[in-house]
């Protein structure tokens, strides 16, 4: 019987069958980054974290490859973007899949969550951006728009044809168009404020081959449960780090994402972490320096490239941070332990 990858083994997997593909040595490729070896055999540590942006950004400047998520995305067994793509992939349904997955926002793993539009019998699958990913982690942002992309496909038995594909950042040029083309086989559009998947609403009455209402049912009590035991006792703050800290494992969490994911208003989430004493500055601050610690530790990675990965446009800052955590013992640290290890888990199937 054929051995099923994990979603993060899938990733690592395609990520070494493209770099073969293209007369690229991966272990090679990581050691001139400045990355531990090491790394490339722990994909449940390397893939949901900034050191997997870093690399594919290097690779691509340094191979002059800027479709190489492409390459990746072509070389995956089946193509997933954490939780809600599976409840997406068990719902009857694209309009029932899509419901269903917005309901576990912040557990997409990709740069950032998507939600739904319809509009003008069109249906717009949008990606909320922020400029981190955009500017520098181009690949990993493109890698998450190919997989949802070849998602829609699979789950539609190949029946499905979007309308456009837009991505937040510009126009590759030269072979690398091509490359684009060919892999989306739609109208491409660059520079857009947000990354995009467009097609016809009638595609929200498609039939999901893989649809099982059963398991979707027992799948959704089992993540309740998860969920309740894991927030259940806990105060604003701990939520708000949970949720940034499970972010932070792709790329960024801004003010107005977390407030979506707690269901509440920016100003409301403003006005209880004030009542609490503390702001979303001062929380996403302590968890990127707790993220820091543990890539500068348990991933052995140096520490220019742990400062460059997880605050590109502040590097000085986030050196200040850890600085001030040497001193402060009781500052937080990932959950690395916690009964839901980096987010909700999903049911073991069969």
């Amino acid at each position: 019987m054929k051995h099923t990858l994990t979603e993060d083994e899938d990733v690592l997997h395609a990520l070494f069958e493209a770099c073969k593909s293209l007369g690229i040595d991966l272990k090679d490729a990581a050691s001139k980054a400045g990355l531990p070896a090491k790394l490339l055999t722990l994909p449940n540590h390397f893939v949901p974290s900034h050191l997997l942006n870093y690399l594919l950004e290097t690779i691509a400047k340094d191979y002059h490859c800027q479709d190489f998520a492409l390459h990746i995305a072509s070389k995956l067994q089946s193509p997933e973007l954490g939780l809600p793509t599976t409840v997406m992939s068990l719902s009857s349904d694209f309009k029932t899949g899509l419901e269903h997955a917005s309901h576990y926002s912040a557990y997409y793993q990709d740069t950032g969550y998507w939600r739904h539009d319809i509009c003008d019998e069109q249906v717009t699958l949008v990606k909320s951006a922020n400029s981190l990913s955009s500017k520098y982690y181009r690949q990993r942002n493109l890698l998450g728009t190919a997989q949802m992309f070849l998602l829609l496909n699979t789950l539609s038995s190949h029946l499905w044809q979007p309308k456009k594909v837009c991505f937040s950042f510009s126009d590759p040029g030269a072979k690398f168009s091509q490359t684009y083309r060919d892999f989306f086989d739609c109208e491409l559009i660059f520079d857009q404020p947000n990354d995009s998947i467009s097609f016809p609403v009638d595609y929200l009455e498609f039939s999901i081959s893989s649809s099982d209402p059963m398991l979707l049912r027992s799948m959704e009590v089992h993540i309740r449960g998860l969920q309740e035991e894991l927030l259940h006792g806990r105060d604003i703050v701990e939520r708000c780090r949970l949720l940034i800290d499970e972010r932070l494992r792709f790329a960024h969490c801004s003010e107005d994402e977390l407030a979506f994911y707690l269901k509440i208003s920016t100003a409301e989430l403003q006005r209880e972490l004030k009542q609490a004493n503390t702001s979303f500055k001062h929380l996403i601050e302590q968890q990127i320096s707790a993220r820091a610690a543990f890539y500068a530790t348990r991933c052995h990675a140096p520490m220019d490239i742990v400062l460059s990965c997880l605050m590109p446009d502040d590097e000085e800052r986030l050196y200040a941070l850890l600085k001030e955590r040497e001193k402060d013992p009781t500052e937080p640290t990932l959950r690395q332990d916690d009964i839901i290890k980096g987010g909700i888990s999903k049911p073991f199937i069969g």
